[in-house]
């Protein structure tokens, strides 16, 4: 479990990298809103949902690269992006 500490921090960092550069003032201001209301509704997910998106979503690793770094089986990976996202959705369904 403690092997996967590093990794599972610099995926919390690839949750927070920096937006894209944009031109105009009030599209960094609307991406700036954007980020917030996406790093809020990441920390109301459980933390198992949590790790398993931002390893598939921002890591971009397969299902079974994310069941071996989760030490569970492919299954519960699954199980728990299905979950994930259907809770992002409902809690960012008004962005």
């Amino acid at each position: 479990y403690d092997d996967n500490l590093l990794d599972r921090e610099s995926i919390a960092a690839g949750a927070q990298a920096a937006p894209a550069r944009v031109s105009r003032p009030d599209e960094a201001l609307s991406n700036e809103e954007v980020r917030a209301n996406i790093e809020n509704a990441l920390e109301k997910l459980s933390p198992e949902h949590r790790e398993a998106i931002l390893l598939r979503e921002v890591q971009g690793l397969e299902y079974k690269e994310i069941a071996d770094v989760m030490d569970c089986s492919l299954g519960t990976v699954m199980s728990r992006l299905f979950y994930a996202r259907k809770k992002l959705q409902t809690l960012l369904i008004n962005i």
